[in-house]
Protein backbone atom coordinates (compact mmCIF):
# COMPACT_ATOMS: atom_id res chain seq x y z
CA UNK A 1 0.00 0.00 0.00
CA UNK A 2 2.76 2.50 0.93
CA UNK A 3 4.33 1.54 -2.51
CA UNK A 4 1.54 2.46 -4.28
CA UNK A 5 0.69 5.96 -2.97
CA UNK A 6 4.77 6.55 -3.45
CA UNK A 7 4.23 5.29 -7.09
CA UNK A 8 0.87 7.97 -7.40
CA UNK A 9 2.26 10.53 -5.83
CA UNK A 10 6.03 10.32 -7.93
CA UNK A 11 3.21 10.36 -11.08
CA UNK A 12 1.80 12.86 -9.80
CA UNK A 13 4.54 15.23 -9.61
CA UNK A 14 5.78 14.52 -12.53
CA UNK A 15 2.85 14.48 -14.44
CA UNK A 16 2.11 18.30 -13.23
CA UNK A 17 5.40 19.44 -13.80
CA UNK A 18 5.67 18.03 -17.21
CA UNK A 19 1.69 19.39 -18.00
CA UNK A 20 3.02 22.52 -16.59
CA UNK A 21 6.14 22.92 -18.89
CA UNK A 22 3.79 22.01 -22.12
CA UNK A 23 0.86 24.54 -20.97
CA UNK A 24 4.07 27.40 -20.46
CA UNK A 25 5.29 26.21 -23.98
CA UNK A 26 1.41 26.73 -25.69
CA UNK A 27 0.85 29.80 -24.26
CA UNK A 28 4.80 30.77 -26.05
CA UNK A 29 4.17 29.78 -29.36
CA UNK A 30 0.58 31.48 -28.90
CA UNK A 31 2.25 34.96 -27.55
CA UNK A 32 4.61 34.38 -30.48
CA UNK A 33 2.18 34.23 -32.75
CA UNK A 34 2.44 31.05 -34.38
CA UNK A 35 5.28 32.26 -36.16
CA UNK A 36 9.38 32.04 -36.40
CA UNK A 37 11.76 34.42 -36.41
CA UNK A 38 13.42 34.45 -39.83
CA UNK A 39 16.28 36.66 -39.17
CA UNK A 40 18.64 33.28 -39.92
CA UNK A 41 17.91 33.74 -43.44
CA UNK A 42 19.32 32.36 -46.52
CA UNK A 43 21.17 35.36 -46.51
CA UNK A 44 23.89 34.45 -43.64
CA UNK A 45 26.32 33.88 -46.35
CA UNK A 46 27.63 35.33 -49.35
CA UNK A 47 27.14 32.75 -52.45
CA UNK A 48 31.01 31.88 -52.34
CA UNK A 49 31.08 31.79 -48.40
CA UNK A 50 28.97 28.50 -47.97
CA UNK A 51 30.66 26.29 -46.12
CA UNK A 52 31.19 22.71 -47.14
CA UNK A 53 28.60 20.22 -46.73
CA UNK A 54 28.09 16.31 -46.26
CA UNK A 55 24.96 15.15 -46.74
CA UNK A 56 24.92 11.82 -45.16
CA UNK A 57 21.93 9.20 -45.81
CA UNK A 58 22.03 6.03 -44.00
CA UNK A 59 19.76 3.19 -45.66
CA UNK A 60 19.51 -0.26 -45.18
CA UNK A 61 16.66 -2.00 -47.36
CA UNK A 62 15.35 1.17 -48.55
CA UNK A 63 14.33 0.68 -52.00
CA UNK A 64 11.10 1.39 -51.80
CA UNK A 65 12.20 5.32 -50.76
CA UNK A 66 15.74 5.96 -51.66
CA UNK A 67 14.86 7.01 -55.09
CA UNK A 68 12.84 9.81 -54.10
CA UNK A 69 14.29 10.66 -51.45
CA UNK A 70 17.82 10.89 -53.51
CA UNK A 71 15.61 13.13 -56.56
CA UNK A 72 14.86 15.57 -53.94
CA UNK A 73 18.87 15.48 -52.40
CA UNK A 74 19.80 16.36 -56.29
CA UNK A 75 17.52 19.27 -56.48
CA UNK A 76 18.58 21.07 -53.39
CA UNK A 77 19.47 24.58 -54.17
CA UNK A 78 23.00 24.70 -52.62
CA UNK A 79 26.64 25.40 -54.80
CA UNK A 80 27.25 22.13 -56.76
CA UNK A 81 31.04 22.76 -55.33
CA UNK A 82 30.49 22.92 -51.71
CA UNK A 83 27.87 19.89 -51.36
CA UNK A 84 28.37 16.46 -51.06
CA UNK A 85 25.42 14.07 -50.93
CA UNK A 86 26.82 10.20 -49.12
CA UNK A 87 24.61 7.24 -49.05
CA UNK A 88 25.65 4.90 -46.83
CA UNK A 89 24.49 1.37 -47.73
CA UNK A 90 24.08 -0.88 -44.36
CA UNK A 91 24.43 -4.31 -45.39
CA UNK A 92 21.24 -4.12 -47.84
CA UNK A 93 19.84 -7.16 -49.25
CA UNK A 94 17.09 -5.62 -52.04
CA UNK A 95 17.81 -2.64 -54.76
CA UNK A 96 19.24 0.00 -52.19
CA UNK A 97 23.06 -0.25 -53.66
CA UNK A 98 21.95 -0.30 -57.21
CA UNK A 99 19.73 2.29 -56.85
CA UNK A 100 22.28 4.91 -54.76
CA UNK A 101 24.66 3.41 -57.74
CA UNK A 102 22.69 4.68 -60.56
CA UNK A 103 21.97 8.03 -58.82
CA UNK A 104 25.88 8.41 -58.08
CA UNK A 105 26.14 7.92 -62.33
CA UNK A 106 24.29 10.70 -63.16
CA UNK A 107 25.00 13.09 -60.59
CA UNK A 108 28.97 13.52 -59.29
CA UNK A 109 27.95 14.79 -55.72
CA UNK A 110 26.53 11.30 -54.74
CA UNK A 111 28.86 8.77 -53.24
CA UNK A 112 27.89 5.49 -52.29
CA UNK A 113 29.87 3.89 -49.39
CA UNK A 114 29.04 -0.20 -48.68
CA UNK A 115 29.00 -0.99 -45.25
CA UNK A 116 30.72 -4.67 -45.07
CA UNK A 117 28.64 -7.86 -43.96
CA UNK A 118 30.54 -7.70 -40.53
CA UNK A 119 30.05 -4.40 -39.91
CA UNK A 120 28.32 -3.40 -36.86
CA UNK A 121 24.36 -2.83 -37.66
CA UNK A 122 22.17 0.45 -37.51
CA UNK A 123 21.76 3.88 -38.38
CA UNK A 124 24.31 5.25 -35.83
CA UNK A 125 27.33 2.94 -37.17
CA UNK A 126 26.02 3.89 -40.35
CA UNK A 127 26.27 7.28 -39.94
CA UNK A 128 29.58 6.94 -38.15
CA UNK A 129 31.21 5.32 -41.20
CA UNK A 130 29.87 8.39 -43.43
CA UNK A 131 31.12 11.10 -41.05
CA UNK A 132 34.44 9.36 -41.06
CA UNK A 133 34.69 9.12 -45.03
CA UNK A 134 33.13 12.79 -45.34
CA UNK A 135 35.87 15.86 -44.70
CA UNK A 136 32.98 18.42 -45.21
CA UNK A 137 32.67 21.06 -42.48
CA UNK A 138 29.14 20.72 -41.98
CA UNK A 139 27.15 17.59 -41.68
CA UNK A 140 23.41 17.12 -42.58
CA UNK A 141 21.61 14.12 -41.65
CA UNK A 142 18.80 12.40 -43.48
CA UNK A 143 16.68 9.19 -43.10
CA UNK A 144 16.02 7.85 -46.99
CA UNK A 145 12.48 8.53 -46.49
CA UNK A 146 12.81 11.60 -46.11
CA UNK A 147 11.75 14.71 -48.87
CA UNK A 148 13.48 17.48 -48.41
CA UNK A 149 12.03 20.75 -50.44
CA UNK A 150 15.05 22.52 -52.68
CA UNK A 151 15.34 25.55 -50.06
CA UNK A 152 15.68 23.38 -46.58
CA UNK A 153 19.70 22.85 -47.44
CA UNK A 154 20.36 26.50 -47.07
CA UNK A 155 17.90 27.22 -44.04
CA UNK A 156 19.77 24.55 -41.97
CA UNK A 157 23.15 25.81 -42.52
CA UNK A 158 22.59 29.45 -42.35
CA UNK A 159 22.45 29.70 -38.62
CA UNK A 160 26.42 28.16 -38.63
CA UNK A 161 27.23 31.97 -39.56
CA UNK A 162 27.08 32.02 -35.55
CA UNK A 163 30.65 30.11 -34.06
CA UNK A 164 28.28 29.42 -31.09
CA UNK A 165 26.11 27.06 -32.82
CA UNK A 166 27.09 23.44 -32.94
CA UNK A 167 23.78 21.92 -34.37
CA UNK A 168 20.36 22.51 -36.06
CA UNK A 169 17.39 20.91 -36.14
CA UNK A 170 14.50 21.25 -38.55
CA UNK A 171 10.73 21.00 -38.51
CA UNK A 172 9.71 17.04 -39.73
CA UNK A 173 6.19 17.01 -41.19
CA UNK A 174 4.56 13.52 -42.78
CA UNK A 175 3.48 13.26 -45.78
CA UNK A 176 1.67 10.29 -45.79
CA UNK A 177 -0.70 11.45 -43.64
CA UNK A 178 -3.77 10.15 -46.21
CA UNK A 179 -3.00 6.69 -45.37
CA UNK A 180 -5.49 5.92 -42.27
CA UNK A 181 -6.23 7.01 -38.88
CA UNK A 182 -2.14 6.20 -37.17
CA UNK A 183 -0.98 8.50 -39.85
CA UNK A 184 -3.65 11.40 -39.36
CA UNK A 185 -2.86 11.14 -35.48
CA UNK A 186 1.08 10.96 -35.86
CA UNK A 187 0.66 14.47 -37.61
CA UNK A 188 -1.03 15.49 -34.85
CA UNK A 189 1.59 14.66 -32.43
CA UNK A 190 4.19 15.63 -34.96
CA UNK A 191 2.20 19.11 -35.06
CA UNK A 192 2.57 19.62 -31.41
CA UNK A 193 6.08 17.85 -30.91
CA UNK A 194 7.58 20.37 -33.28
CA UNK A 195 5.23 23.55 -33.96
CA UNK A 196 5.40 24.05 -30.25
CA UNK A 197 7.07 21.62 -28.42
CA UNK A 198 10.68 22.64 -30.02
CA UNK A 199 9.41 26.06 -31.09
CA UNK A 200 8.54 27.21 -27.42
CA UNK A 201 11.90 25.29 -26.15
CA UNK A 202 13.78 28.04 -28.87
CA UNK A 203 11.74 31.09 -28.06
CA UNK A 204 12.23 30.38 -24.51
CA UNK A 205 16.03 29.80 -24.96
CA UNK A 206 16.04 26.25 -23.30
CA UNK A 207 17.28 22.92 -25.28
CA UNK A 208 15.96 22.40 -28.48
CA UNK A 209 16.62 18.34 -29.19
CA UNK A 210 18.73 17.47 -32.42
CA UNK A 211 16.55 14.81 -33.78
CA UNK A 212 19.15 12.57 -35.49
CA UNK A 213 17.54 13.65 -39.07
CA UNK A 214 16.68 17.03 -40.80
CA UNK A 215 19.58 18.73 -38.73
CA UNK A 216 23.15 19.61 -39.34
CA UNK A 217 25.80 19.10 -37.52
CA UNK A 218 29.53 21.45 -37.06
CA UNK A 219 32.52 19.13 -37.28
CA UNK A 220 34.24 20.94 -35.26
CA UNK A 221 31.75 20.68 -32.14
CA UNK A 222 31.05 17.14 -32.88
CA UNK A 223 34.79 16.70 -32.54
CA UNK A 224 35.37 18.76 -29.51
CA UNK A 225 32.01 16.82 -27.31
CA UNK A 226 33.87 13.38 -28.47
CA UNK A 227 32.36 12.55 -31.73
CA UNK A 228 29.64 10.38 -32.81
CA UNK A 229 28.97 7.94 -30.59
CA UNK A 230 27.11 4.35 -31.15
CA UNK A 231 26.19 2.92 -27.81
CA UNK A 232 22.98 4.67 -27.55
CA UNK A 233 20.07 3.59 -29.66
CA UNK A 234 18.73 7.06 -29.44
CA UNK A 235 22.35 8.66 -30.41
CA UNK A 236 20.75 11.86 -31.80
CA UNK A 237 19.49 12.62 -28.03
CA UNK A 238 22.71 11.50 -26.73
CA UNK A 239 24.29 14.25 -29.13
CA UNK A 240 22.30 17.40 -27.66
CA UNK A 241 23.22 17.19 -24.26
CA UNK A 242 26.45 16.55 -24.64
CA UNK A 243 26.67 19.72 -26.88
CA UNK A 244 24.95 21.68 -24.43
CA UNK A 245 26.73 20.61 -21.76
CA UNK A 246 29.92 21.75 -23.38
CA UNK A 247 28.16 25.30 -24.10
CA UNK A 248 27.36 24.68 -28.06
CA UNK A 249 24.02 26.15 -29.23
CA UNK A 250 21.20 24.02 -30.62
CA UNK A 251 18.95 25.67 -33.11
CA UNK A 252 15.43 24.59 -33.82
CA UNK A 253 14.17 26.49 -37.00
CA UNK A 254 10.36 25.76 -37.46
CA UNK A 255 10.45 27.21 -40.77
CA UNK A 256 12.64 24.61 -42.38
CA UNK A 257 10.61 21.97 -42.97
CA UNK A 258 10.67 18.25 -44.63
CA UNK A 259 8.56 15.83 -45.49
CA UNK A 260 8.68 12.02 -44.14
CA UNK A 261 6.98 8.89 -44.14
CA UNK A 262 5.13 8.01 -40.50
CA UNK A 263 4.52 4.50 -39.73
CA UNK A 264 1.04 2.90 -41.30
CA UNK A 265 0.49 0.11 -38.82
CA UNK A 266 0.16 -0.54 -35.59
CA UNK A 267 2.70 -2.61 -34.95
CA UNK A 268 5.69 -0.68 -36.73
CA UNK A 269 4.64 2.53 -34.20
CA UNK A 270 4.75 0.54 -31.48
CA UNK A 271 8.46 -1.22 -32.26
CA UNK A 272 9.23 2.75 -32.82
CA UNK A 273 8.26 4.23 -29.34
CA UNK A 274 9.52 1.26 -27.70
CA UNK A 275 13.35 1.88 -29.55
CA UNK A 276 13.11 5.43 -28.84
CA UNK A 277 12.08 4.57 -25.02
CA UNK A 278 15.05 2.39 -24.76
CA UNK A 279 17.23 4.85 -26.57
CA UNK A 280 16.20 7.88 -24.38
CA UNK A 281 16.02 6.26 -21.08
CA UNK A 282 19.77 5.36 -22.04
CA UNK A 283 20.54 9.13 -22.20
CA UNK A 284 18.61 9.59 -18.65
CA UNK A 285 21.03 7.00 -17.14
CA UNK A 286 24.02 8.98 -18.76
CA UNK A 287 22.69 12.46 -18.09
CA UNK A 288 20.30 13.24 -16.03
CA UNK A 289 23.05 14.39 -12.91
CA UNK A 290 25.14 15.82 -14.99
CA UNK A 291 22.36 18.12 -15.93
CA UNK A 292 21.00 18.86 -12.72
CA UNK A 293 24.22 19.88 -12.03
CA UNK A 294 26.23 21.92 -14.97
CA UNK A 295 26.93 25.46 -14.07
CA UNK A 296 27.08 26.11 -17.16
CA UNK A 297 22.99 25.80 -17.69
CA UNK A 298 20.47 28.45 -16.15
CA UNK A 299 17.89 27.11 -13.59
CA UNK A 300 15.40 27.38 -16.61
CA UNK A 301 17.30 25.28 -18.77
CA UNK A 302 18.77 22.23 -16.38
CA UNK A 303 14.64 22.19 -15.42
CA UNK A 304 13.38 21.69 -19.07
CA UNK A 305 16.95 19.36 -19.73
CA UNK A 306 15.50 16.93 -16.73
CA UNK A 307 12.23 17.21 -17.17
CA UNK A 308 12.75 16.32 -21.61
CA UNK A 309 14.94 12.95 -20.43
CA UNK A 310 12.11 12.06 -18.39
CA UNK A 311 9.53 12.05 -20.71
CA UNK A 312 9.86 8.55 -21.61
CA UNK A 313 9.99 7.19 -18.40
CA UNK A 314 6.72 9.05 -17.21
CA UNK A 315 4.75 6.46 -19.56
CA UNK A 316 5.97 3.85 -16.87
CA UNK A 317 4.49 5.46 -13.87
CA UNK A 318 0.98 6.42 -15.10
CA UNK A 319 0.93 2.79 -16.33
CA UNK A 320 2.39 1.40 -12.75
CA UNK A 321 0.38 4.00 -11.02
CA UNK A 322 -2.64 2.66 -12.96
CA UNK A 323 -2.20 -0.74 -10.57
CA UNK A 324 -1.49 1.03 -7.93
CA UNK A 325 -5.28 2.99 -7.76
CA UNK A 326 -6.76 -0.18 -8.07
CA UNK A 327 -6.85 -1.19 -4.07
CA UNK A 328 -7.32 2.60 -3.43
CA UNK A 329 -10.45 2.20 -5.53
CA UNK A 330 -11.36 -1.18 -3.28
CA UNK A 331 -11.40 0.94 -0.19
CA UNK A 332 -12.94 4.49 -1.86
CA UNK A 333 -15.32 4.31 1.32
CA UNK A 334 -12.44 5.23 3.63
CA UNK A 335 -12.21 8.86 4.44
CA UNK A 336 -8.61 9.51 3.94
CA UNK A 337 -8.75 7.60 0.59
CA UNK A 338 -11.91 9.30 -0.51
CA UNK A 339 -10.30 12.43 -0.21
CA UNK A 340 -6.82 11.34 -2.00
CA UNK A 341 -9.22 10.34 -4.81
CA UNK A 342 -11.02 13.75 -4.89
CA UNK A 343 -7.80 15.51 -5.07
CA UNK A 344 -6.30 13.17 -7.66
CA UNK A 345 -8.74 13.41 -10.15
CA UNK A 346 -8.67 17.18 -11.47
CA UNK A 347 -4.93 17.21 -11.36
CA UNK A 348 -4.68 14.19 -13.51
CA UNK A 349 -7.35 15.76 -15.96
CA UNK A 350 -5.61 18.53 -16.15
CA UNK A 351 -2.40 17.07 -16.70
CA UNK A 352 -3.80 14.97 -19.37
CA UNK A 353 -5.45 17.99 -21.22
CA UNK A 354 -1.92 19.85 -21.73
CA UNK A 355 -0.86 17.83 -25.02
CA UNK A 356 -3.97 18.42 -26.85
CA UNK A 357 -3.13 22.30 -25.81
CA UNK A 358 -0.31 22.21 -27.69
CA UNK A 359 -2.33 20.41 -30.90
CA UNK A 360 -4.62 22.55 -30.95
CA UNK A 361 -2.31 25.61 -30.41
CA UNK A 362 -0.05 23.97 -33.53
CA UNK A 363 -3.43 23.25 -35.99
CA UNK A 364 -4.19 26.83 -35.34
CA UNK A 365 -1.09 28.37 -36.37
CA UNK A 366 -0.43 25.98 -38.87
CA UNK A 367 -3.24 27.41 -40.50
CA UNK A 368 -5.19 24.32 -40.42
CA UNK A 369 -7.52 24.07 -37.61
CA UNK A 370 -9.89 21.19 -40.18
CA UNK A 371 -6.91 18.56 -38.45
CA UNK A 372 -8.68 18.53 -35.45
CA UNK A 373 -11.28 16.16 -36.78
CA UNK A 374 -9.27 13.39 -35.48
CA UNK A 375 -8.26 14.69 -31.86
CA UNK A 376 -10.48 12.81 -29.80
CA UNK A 377 -9.63 9.71 -30.73
CA UNK A 378 -5.58 10.28 -29.90
CA UNK A 379 -6.45 8.55 -26.63
CA UNK A 380 -5.79 5.05 -29.06
CA UNK A 381 -2.12 6.26 -30.57
CA UNK A 382 -1.59 8.11 -26.23
CA UNK A 383 -2.30 4.15 -25.24
CA UNK A 384 -0.27 2.17 -27.45
CA UNK A 385 2.75 4.78 -27.19
CA UNK A 386 2.13 4.09 -23.45
CA UNK A 387 2.36 0.58 -23.33
CA UNK A 388 5.22 1.04 -26.10
CA UNK A 389 7.25 3.42 -23.89
CA UNK A 390 7.41 1.26 -20.64
CA UNK A 391 7.84 -1.78 -22.44
CA UNK A 392 11.27 -0.23 -23.77
CA UNK A 393 11.55 0.77 -20.37
CA UNK A 394 11.51 -2.58 -19.39
CA UNK A 395 13.23 -3.87 -21.95
CA UNK A 396 16.57 -1.46 -20.80
CA UNK A 397 15.97 -2.68 -17.06
CA UNK A 398 16.39 -6.14 -18.33
CA UNK A 399 19.14 -5.96 -20.88
CA UNK A 400 21.39 -3.89 -18.10
CA UNK A 401 20.87 -5.84 -15.41
CA UNK A 402 21.76 -9.10 -17.89
CA UNK A 403 24.40 -7.05 -19.30
CA UNK A 404 22.76 -7.66 -23.15
CA UNK A 405 23.46 -5.11 -26.03
CA UNK A 406 20.36 -3.86 -27.54
CA UNK A 407 18.84 -5.03 -30.83
CA UNK A 408 18.21 -2.71 -33.78
CA UNK A 409 14.67 -2.39 -35.38
CA UNK A 410 14.26 -0.76 -38.43
CA UNK A 411 11.15 1.41 -39.33
CA UNK A 412 9.11 -0.44 -42.13
CA UNK A 413 8.40 1.45 -44.91
CA UNK A 414 5.62 1.23 -47.32
CA UNK A 415 6.32 4.48 -50.31
CA UNK A 416 7.14 2.93 -53.74
CA UNK A 417 9.07 5.35 -55.96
Amino acid sequence: MVIGQILILLATILAVALSCRQFLFAWRVIHQGGTFDRSDDQNAFDETEWPDVAILIPAHNEERVLAGCLKAMCALDYPVDKLSIVVIDDRSTDLTYTIAKEFAEMDKRVRVIRRPENAVPGKAAAILDGMTASKSEILVLFDADYLPPPSLLKHLVAPFADPQVGATMGRVVPANTDRGLLTRLLDLERRAGYAVDQNARELLGLVPQFGGTVGGIRREALESVGGWRTGHLAEDTDLTFRLVLANWRVKYLNDARCYEEVPEDWVARFRQVRRWAYGHNQCLISYFGEVLRAPRLTLAQRMDGALLLLIYLFPLFVLVSIFALIPFTAFAGNGIVSRVLIWLAPVLSIAMLAPYSQIMVAAVCDGQPHVLRALPLLFISSCVSLLAASAGVILLARNLSMGLAPGWDKTRRYRTT
